[in-house]
């Protein structure tokens, strides 16, 4: 979710799913003796408000290597140590070289005392974010606030950004603005990737469109999803692939009662929900139509939609966590989520969910939706064991609490080893 922004609460909300809360287990967990435990895979997904509100200023900010919210994030990732991280909010650049400076400046450098981290892999698609609408000279007003911005605005003109943002595919005040980046230190098949940048939202049967907000002709045109969706395959071993498919839907909220945007949250997440039935009416951006024809799978991102609190569209993620071929009965949980929630009160105080589970610090005020569990790591029934994972969000009293303030998002990962079929 884009800084400061928060979620809106009064959702309809379906019936609860029973869920179990993962403890991080031994890597022995489930060998027989004398077994050789099997390395787990540490797979985490992480939204770290590494976006800037002017296109290169990212890139400013982290030559050097003195960007001090840059340092914490890396910590961060010293201290959880992943083998394949999905970042979101890290904005693009066509040259990659914000991801560049990150890794060699931040991450190949010892932060905070830990040891440096290396992954020569990484893969940072194009995204819908800041990308104006523009076909044949015309321009489209989506907020329908009477008036169509098609360029970027200058810097500094927030109210112009605002109104630049909310007239893309993708809100963004630039295109590239709240991107998304994979590292890993296995080796990504990026050529094999497929992207859904450009699927149209109408292309989608039984889409929960805002019924007549758009126009015919800006449905002809208004993509689903707001960054992008990426099937992306990372090798584990030569021959051996799993596929990590990432994204990170907008959030319900910042629209008014058409709920454009929990309804937009809620069919971004159904994409994933039907890509992995295998739907035959998807299309990517090269073409190729139908749904995953992998083995196994690891879903994750900030998905900007909690399963029992917040503003999320009909139980928008429900769609994944009750999906039979998704791993849900599992939830990272922390220390600190628990505490946060109990010291700052407010909303948090009248949630259903259990806080140990959340995973982003948001407002708690009387407008704010409280802290809530948004970010996600979901790995396919087939294929995968869980062994271990948790909520990066320690206590106040752990020497590194400071850290988890880098962003209003906290790191989550999952610990997986290979499951015999």
């Amino acid at each position: 979710m884009p800084e400061g922004r928060g979620l809106r609460r009064g959702a309809r909300i379906g019936a609860r799913l029973i869920l179990v809360s993962i403890l991080v287990l031994p890597w022995s967990a489930g060998c027989s003796a004398g077994e050789p435990a099997p390395r787990p895979l540490r797979i985490a997904t992480f939204n770290v408000s590494l976006n800037r509100e002017t296109r290169g200023r990212l890139i400013a900010d982290l030559a050097g290597g003195a960007d001090r919210q840059a340092r914490q994030i890396a910590a961060i990732l010293q201290r959880v140590r992943p083998d394949v991280v999905l970042l979101n909010e890290f904005d693009y650049d066509e040259r990659g070289e914000a991801v560049r400076l990150f890794h060699d400046l931040y991450l190949a450098v010892a932060q905070d005392g830990q040891e440096p981290l290396d992954y020569p892999y990484r893969y940072a698609p194009p995204v819908n974010t800041g990308v104006a609408a523009n076909r044949a000279g015309s321009h489209f007003d989506f907020d329908n606030d009477g008036r169509a911005i098609a360029t970027p605005p200058t810097a500094g003109d927030r109210a112009a950004a605002q109104a630049y943002g909310n007239d893309c595919y993708g809100f963004g005040a630039f295109p590239g603005q709240y991107g998304f980046v994979i590292f890993s230190r296995l080796p990504i098949r990026g050529e094999e990737a497929r992207t859904f940048q450009h699927f149209k939202w109408r292309d989608m049967p039984g889409a929960v469109l805002p019924p007549g907000w758009y126009s015919a002709a800006e449905l002809e045109v208004f993509r689903l999803s707001s960054k992008t969706h990426a099937d992306v395959p990372i090798e584990v071993a030569p021959g051996e692939v799993f596929h990590l498919l990432a994204s990170h839907p907008t959030p319900p909220s910042f629209d008014g009662p058409e709920d454009r945007n929990g309804r937009r949250n809620h069919d971004e997440i159904r994409l994933w929900a039907d890509y992995i039935d295998h739907a035959a009416y998807i299309y990517d951006d090269q073409g190729r139509r139908g749904g995953f024809d992998g083995r196994r799978f690891v879903l994750l991102g900030d998905l900007n939609a909690d399963p029992s609190d917040g503003g999320s569209y009909d139980g928008a993620i429900r769609q994944l966590l009750g999906n039979s071929r998704v791993q849900a009965g599992v939830i990272p949980m922390s220390p600190g989520g628990l505490e946060q929630a109990g010291a700052q009160g407010g909303a948090n105080a009248t949630q259903r969910g259990d806080p140990r589970h959340d995973t982003a610090d948001f407002p708690d005020g009387p407008n704010g939706p409280g802290n809530l569990r948004v970010d996600y790591v979901l790995p396919s029934r087939e294929g995968w064991r869980v062994v271990g994972g948790a909520v990066y969000w320690p206590a106040s009293d752990d020497p590194s609490f400071a850290l988890v303030g880098a962003s209003d998002h906290r790191l989550v990962y999952l610990d997986l080893v290979t499951a015999t079929p």
